[in-house]
């Protein structure tokens, strides 16, 4: 038993589904239900049914919730008292994903210049993909960046948090849907992801089987680039919600209300767990805080934890 486990428990009660849990920590679904099963035979007890709602804990399994999340709250508690500020110093080269740098890095700027001015960093944007590429050979310490299935057995994985994507496009258009199908937006441009990305993946998932393939306009890996597109009325563009607040807000962007949601998007922060990186270990903490933060800051159906 060990904390990484006590959290997948605290995660599966909180998402009630194996999928779910896997994807929000970068898992695979068997080494989910691994989790469980040892923590069921370490307590001698059964700690989750499945249902019609999906798992659900037991009364046994209520008890130990409530005693992991005290424990798994005390171990983070005592990783951030470990973060003397006075012995956190040096460079550090994060790569991060653009959807991160209006939500995600403003706050870590300024928690890095109050409470550790020792700590410099260089930043670069790039495709998650891409990012986690230079992390293996060493161009970048750490990457705060979407999930991504080809996660390294040398990466640590940190998760910040999860951001709803909505399909938004200029009123120019003339979109006025209403509970609207993937098979409406594909009589429409749709804005894309360069082909063979995770964010591309989930565009063609949404629109299999509708019947009528989109045309795909692939751009840069820049969500900013897929912003103005849509802004200019080329098309319909998916991104998070949290990060067209102020678009929405002025007009120059409108929402389609959509029968079936699009998938939500998890970030992580990663780093390589062999190369005592006590520095990008520590920041990956800090990122999770600010994270929490913004999420405290917008309607929890936009971004969470």
């Amino acid at each position: 038993m060990n904390i990484r486990f006590l959290e997948t428990a605290l995660w599966l009660a909180k998402l009630k589904s194996i999928k779910a849990t896997a994807e929000k920590l970068c898992l695979t679904q068997a080494a989910v239900s691994s989790r469980i099963a040892n923590l069921e035979q370490d307590l001698g007890a059964c700690l989750f049914t499945r249902g019609g709602d999906g798992f659900e804990p037991t009364s046994a399994g209520i008890t130990f919730l409530e005693h992991a999340q005290r424990i798994v709250s005390a171990h983070q508690s005592l990783r951030a008292s470990m973060l003397d500020s006075s012995k956190l110093s040096g460079s550090l080269r994060i790569g991060m994903t653009s959807t991160l740098i209006p939500t995600i890095l403003p706050g870590l700027v300024d928690t890095l210049r109050r409470d550790y001015p020792g700590i410099s960093i260089s930043l670069k944007t790039e495709l998650t993909e891409k990012l986690l590429k230079e992390l293996e050979i060493g161009r970048v310490d750490l990457v705060l960046g979407a999930d991504n299935e080809a996660v390294h057995e040398r990466f640590e994985l940190v998760p910040l948090c999860s951001f709803a994507m909505i399909f938004v496009a200029s009123p120019k258009l003339g979109i006025d849907l209403i509970d609207a199908m993937p098979e409406d937006l594909a009589r429409y441009p749709i804005i894309g992801y360069p082909p063979g990305t995770r964010s591309q993946a989930r565009l063609d998932r949404y629109f299999e089987g509708c019947g009528i393939r989109p045309q795909i306009i692939h751009v840069s890996q820049a969500v900013p680039t897929n912003l103005q597109l849509a802004t200019s009325g080329i098309g319909v563009a998916a991104v998070p919600e949290a990060i067209v607040l102020r678009e929405l807000a002025t007009g120059d962007l409108v929402p389609i209300k959509l029968k079936h949601p699009f998938v939500s998007v998890n970030y992580q922060a990663v780093f390589l767990r062999d190369q005592g990186q006590g520095l990008a270990r520590a920041v990956a903490a800090l990122a999770r805080d600010v994270a929490a933060t913004f999420c405290e800051s917008v309607d929890k159906r936009i971004a969470w934890q």
